[in-house]
């Protein structure tokens, strides 16, 4: 067996996750649990790959759960699985690799996620509300509105917002090329008649007067003809909610989640939702049909004969 450093194992494993093609974001992530799982072997006293067997990461596991965040609450089931899974991939690479005999963790089972519903939905009028929000007589404005306009009708990330460019957008048949979406997936997503007009507008008659640098073919620019940083649309959504009045917790995600929502609540099919917004599982977009069932309340409050007494 080969006496190998923990610290070189791991540039390995990126290494590896390298030349998977993974996104950098993905493999900064990874960068930073396999630290977070380091930093608890150190406090063990593991120094030698052969020391990590399933009683440790076991131990890890206990760890997670116990372990308060910066937020001052306990680590979420999510947040401890996603923290196992970098240990699960790193222990799969080492037995892969031969730097161990057999992988200690393989048999064990990650926490059970409570079934929760996605929160904050927006109804029609308020999702209207914000999407009318900006001031459309100036060109920021006109911009901010053909990004909430492309949020709404698409249901995509605000990072896929963040990277459209200019050859992404086919606003005369309709349809918008997600490049490298989540998990390195392209995809295409149909474009609405309204945010179709409002990108050709945009496109034509906006952007012009913010764009800088020729050579910078990203769709959406700032004030200054920069690209956008990551947190932009998140601060220009939290912006026309609050303008609108809308007293919900509103972010970028919120019309993902509505969009998906709205169109199950309107028959469409689910795979095909599935295909909108880009999930690699059907159970991903399952959780959207179990949000429907909040408008049984009112049906049944419509249609039960007992609601029609005066008692």
């Amino acid at each position: 067996m080969q006496a190998v450093s923990l610290d070189t194992l791991a540039k390995e494993y990126i290494k590896s996750l390298k030349v998977q093609n993974f996104a950098e974001r993905t493999i900064k992530e990874q960068q930073r649990k396999l630290g977070k799982f380091f930093i608890f072997l150190q406090n063990l006293g593991v120094e030698r790959v052969e020391q990590i067997n399933k009683g440790v990461i076991l131990d890890y596991q206990t760890d997670l759960y116990h372990t308060i965040n910066h937020l001052g609450r306990p680590n979420s089931v999510c947040t401890q699985n996603d923290m196992l899974s970098t240990v699960k991939g790193f222990t799969r690479f080492l037995k892969q690799r031969d730097f161990i005999i057999s992988d200690p963790a393989l048999d064990i089972p990650y926490g059970k996620t409570p079934k929760t519903l996605p929160r904050g939905i927006l109804t029609r009028s308020e999702a209207r509300r914000i999407v009318n929000a900006p001031d459309t007589s100036c060109s920021i404005g006109y911009r901010d509105k053909t990004i909430m306009e492309v949020l709404y009708t698409t249901g995509i990330r605000k990072e896929e917002l963040n990277n459209l460019t200019l050859n992404d957008v086919d606003y005369n048949d309709g349809f918008l090329r997600i490049i490298c979406g989540k998990g390195r997936k392209d995809r295409m997503v149909p474009l609405g008649r309204i945010s179709c007009r409002y990108l050709e507008n945009y496109i034509k008659s906006v952007r012009p007067d913010l764009i800088k640098d020729p050579y910078n073919n990203h769709l959406f620019l700032t004030f200054r003809g920069n690209t956008f940083s990551k947190n932009v649309v998140w601060e220009l959504v939290k912006k026309y909610a609050k303008k609108a009045k809308i007293k919900k917790n509103v972010s970028p995600h919120t019309f993902r989640h509505t969009c998906a929502t709205a169109m199950l609540k309107n028959k469409a099919d689910i795979r095909a939702v599935q295909e909108l917004l880009g999930h690699e599982s059907l159970d991903t977009t399952q959780v959207y049909t179990r949000v429907t069932i909040n408008d049984l309340k009112e049906v049944h409050s419509k249609c039960h004969p007992r609601e029609k007494d005066k008692e």
